[in-house]
């Protein structure tokens, strides 16, 4: 079908977003830079880390902050993405890691793992991936069996998310555990290094690049498994590489940053609002604008009770409570 005048419009505002909010997270992760208790300036950062002089200020800016910023980015992107593909594979707008308990399962999981292997390390990110994952199926089991509705689907969710938050929090009191995993647990990206990016880092690219791949698939998951497989898919499969993903995404993300919610809830809402209901072009913004609101967040968390720090997971409760009960009264009336 020829491209209509119409068309280009949407096209070049599509672009425009997916741009835009590229370079603003490049803009914000940046001006992250110079926001600490320390004290430097924004321009000392910059300075610093163009620099090749070795000083500490330097040492401050790519040791501590630089990660902190990438590590944000990362798990805004796989947050997003992990949530739009929640959405489709389960054709619930009120779908996310959290509102459907997949990132307190991998919390669960890491904490368990933790307690019973102090020198668990890397591993912590196969506990994970695992709590992740047995939550993640039990959704979407429930969502398969259309005895349940899509308010329904959703409060079972966040019951199970509510239940194993509680569960965890009870392990660590029994445990005494340390302020540090209180503090992850509350969603984090404070005291992010190097080695957490190199562990989230391969997991996002992997999963936002067979995303792109399989967006064309993954675009059908929205229709009826009968409309899809006239179409030529395999809706199982489509299903099942869907699901996978959503679990590595989420489960690698909370691995490092503890679990952070409403991302996943948040900006796919806003990417069709801003680009449309082409499949494609959304997760595109998603990849985009997911970093944009975790690193504005945590910017935001470090400047709520200034120098003292605050757990970004409670900035993004803050905004996507109240975002979550709007979708689930319009769901409910539809």
């Amino acid at each position: 079908m020829p491209r209509t005048v119409h068309d280009r419009p949407r096209h070049v505002g599509a672009v425009a977003v997916i741009v835009g909010g590229a370079l603003a997270s490049v803009v914000v992760g940046l001006l992250s830079l110079g926001i600490g208790p320390t004290g430097i300036s924004w321009s000392d950062s910059l300075t610093a880390l163009l620099s090749d002089e070795p000083s500490r200020l330097r040492s401050l800016v790519i040791d501590v902050r630089l990660p902190r910023a990438v590590l944000a980015a990362l798990v805004g992107a796989s947050l997003a993405v992990a949530g739009l593909l929640a959405q489709a594979l389960t054709r619930n707008p009120l779908a996310s890691p959290q509102t459907f308990g997949i990132n307190a399962g991998a919390a669960v999981a890491i904490v368990l793992a933790t307690i019973a292997f102090p020198s668990l390390g890397a591993l912590g990110t196969v506990a994970a991936l695992i709590g992740a994952g047995t939550v993640g199926a039990l959704m979407w089991f429930l969502s398969t069996t259309g005895a349940v509705t899509v308010v329904g689907l959703a409060l079972a969710g966040m019951t199970v998310q509510i239940v194993l938050s509680a569960l965890v929090q009870a392990i660590l009191i029994m445990n005494n555990s340390t302020q540090d995993i209180v503090f992850w647990l509350a969603g984090s990206v404070t005291g992010a290094d190097w080695s957490d990016v190199a562990v989230l880092a391969p997991a996002t690219a992997a999963g936002c690049a067979v995303a792109l791949l399989g967006a064309r698939s993954f675009a059908l998951l929205t229709l009826d498994a009968f409309t899809a497989a006239s179409l030529g898919q395999h809706p199982a499969r489509v299903a099942g590489a869907a699901a996978v993903i959503v679990v590595v995404l989420a489960g690698a993300a909370v691995a490092v940053a503890g679990p952070i919610g409403f991302i996943g809830l948040i900006v796919p809402h806003i990417a069709r609002r801003l680009v449309g209901a082409r499949f494609l072009t959304q997760l595109l913004a998603c990849i985009a604008l997911g970093p944009l609101l975790l690193l504005a967040a945590d910017v935001l968390a470090r400047l709520v009770a200034f120098p003292t720090e605050t757990p970004a997971g409670i900035v993004t409760a803050l905004l996507g409570a109240p975002v979550f009960l709007i979708l689930a009264i319009r769901a409910r009336r539809a």
